[in-house]
């Protein structure tokens, strides 16, 4: 086995797709405290400036879910966390996939977090009331696409099975500088 310096969550060459039947799903997620609360469209409006600022912190094409655009997009398709009334994390489920794997499979999207907030089960919590959704859609599953390191299995831990491997034509280098700037390693200071 190869050993690698990457750290969990750095930026992989390759786009790992996973599929999450929601009849296996197990995710055994955090108790969500009073000060917590989970989201939806009715606050998206109010907190437009923090949802760009965060997803454009992970993604570069962060403009996708922040106008909807992406396949199966639903008014209802934003699932938020908000702590006392402010976005710490947020991700979107579509009631279709881009992998066109038939129109019962949905996706989950954009997964982003508050840094401050790592950490603590929000993930698992989001993903959690984002299947429940997708249950009430009748949808057989979703299909989470990453391209970050060691996530691929957490996804796995929580019922997903990994469909295909992708590998990327021309990371970007915001990408990578993002890996490099995650691994604190590398400099001298304290990021967030």
């Amino acid at each position: 086995m190869r050993k690698t310096n990457k750290k969990f969550g750095d930026v992989l060459d390759k786009y790992i797709v996973l599929k999450l039947p929601l009849s296996l799903h197990k995710v055994k997620s955090h108790i969500l405290k009073s000060d917590f609360q989970i989201a939806g469209a009715e606050v998206r409006e109010k907190i437009r400036n923090d949802e760009k600022r965060l997803l454009s912190l992970y993604f570069d094409n962060w403009s996708l879910p922040f106008y909807g655009k992406l396949n199966g997009w639903r008014n209802d398709s934003p699932v938020y966390m908000m702590h006392n009334g402010v976005l710490v994390s947020g991700v979107y489920l579509c009631d279709n996939n881009e992998f066109d794997d038939g129109n019962d499979w949905g996706q989950l999207h954009y997964f982003y977090t508050e840094p401050a907030y790592k950490k603590i089960g929000l993930h698992s919590i989001l993903v959690e009331h984002a299947i429940n959704i997708a249950k009430s859609w009748n949808l057989r599953g979703v299909l989470i696409n990453t391209d970050r390191h060691l996530l691929a299995d957490v996804y796995m831990r929580w019922g997903a099975v990994v469909w295909k491997e992708i590998k990327k034509r021309n990371p970007s280098k915001s990408s990578l500088m993002l890996t490099k700037i995650r691994n604190r390693s590398l400099f001298n200071i304290k990021l967030f």
